[in-house]
């Protein structure tokens, strides 16, 4: 029962093996890990997709450390099975080394059972510097910031200074380590287009049309869960309620969101522990949510995780200030819906006494 940064911390190295192969890369370097899985970091009796993928990307940033390739920069996994509260473990593989780019694969296992299968890539992220000036291409790579108009930009309308938190309406069991401000703005749109029961483009007034949409702020509330990959990794699958109340109030039994497979893109380099960068919160990040398809309850979910300027209801808004704010990440997810009652049945089997 710990923070997630303490969490974190009992991600430990156990052991190590070289083996000579005949590819190119001549050393392939394995690593082995012990992770213990946290009672507080669930979605009822399982615990969260995201936070399991925090695990991996400790145990994987730990063989990285002290490299010239110490940060992810993506990740792709697949849910083979849900995990319990209790120790893992987990194995690492570096099977290709290069100049700027590692590849790695890690397996999740838990009593002797393969519950989650990664691929990653690991390199060094630059630093965003298009909130304080122009970021130039830098050998010959282009990067598309402001001022430019093509450039994507925090899509939260309401600063954190004038949002109130709001309780999360899913049974998640980390409820006192997270809080959440929901942007208003998008709640009262989608409530707009749901009740356009037969809308066309016209109607609709977007060519297209058919996305849901949720924006806020999410904020850890221990002071040492500041951000980190592995804390992006967690909060871009805790998903918000994204279908309309007037919708989602017509299913007849409580439903289970499970995670299927999950891919992250981390876009910048998130500021370390003593980095002191003006106008990013610490402990607060920008989250925007969206979903295009939903058949037979298997839905798409994307999450832009954006830098903050200030905690929930502190600051000053500024002129613009969207505009100095970056992505640090894009978590993309495939998911299922299934009655609660699956989810409660795996504790059963586990014995869980929660």
């Amino acid at each position: 029962m710990a923070p997630f940064a303490e969490n974190l911390r009992s991600v430990r190295f156990v052991s190590d093996t070289k083996h000579d192969t005949t590819h190119v890369d001549r050393d392939l370097l394995e690593a082995q890990f012990e992770a213990r899985i946290d009672d507080e970091w669930m979605v009822l009796t399982v615990p969260n997709g995201g936070y399991i993928l925090g695990l991996v990307i400790q145990a994987c940033t730990l063989l990285q450390e002290g490299s010239p390739q110490p940060e992810p920069l993506y990740l792709s996994s697949q849910f083979l099975g849900s995990t319990s509260v209790g120790p893992c473990t987990i194995i690492v593989s570096r099977v290709k080394s290069g100049k700027s780019y590692v590849n790695l694969t890690a397996k999740l296992v838990q009593k002797a059972r393969l519950l989650d299968v990664s691929v990653l890539i690991y390199g060094k992220l630059s630093v965003a510097k298009h909130p304080y000036g122009s970021f130039p291409a830098t050998r010959n790579q282009l990067t598309l910031a402001h001022p430019s108009g093509l450039s994507r930009r925090c899509p939260i309308s309401i600063h954190p200074s004038k949002c109130s938190t709001t309780p999360f309406e899913r049974p998640y069991t980390f409820k006192k380590h997270l809080i959440q401000a929901i942007d208003p703005y998008y709640v009262a749109k989608m409530e707009r287009l749901a009740s356009l029961e037969h809308a066309g483009n016209a109607e609709s007034g977007d060519l297209g049309g058919g996305i849901f949409e949720w924006g806020g702020w999410y904020e850890m509330v221990d002071e040492g869960d500041i951000v980190t990959p592995p804390l992006i990794s967690f909060l871009g699958d805790v998903s918000p309620l994204l279908l309309p109340q007037s919708i989602a109030a017509k299913r007849e039994v409580p439903m289970w969101v499970p995670t299927l497979g999950l891919s992250i893109d981390f876009k910048y380099h998130v500021p370390a522990p003593g980095e002191i960068i003006p106008g990013i919160a610490k402990r607060t990040v920008g989250i925007f949510f969206t979903s295009k398809f939903l058949i037979e309850g298997r839905h798409d979910v994307t999450a832009e995780i954006w830098t903050a300027p200030s905690a929930i209801g502190q600051g000053v808004e500024e002129p613009g200030w969207q505009d100095r704010m970056f992505c640090m990440a894009l978590v993309n997810q495939s998911a299922t819906s299934a009655p609660a009652e699956m989810n409660l049945k795996h504790a059963v089997k586990k014995g869980s006494k929660l």
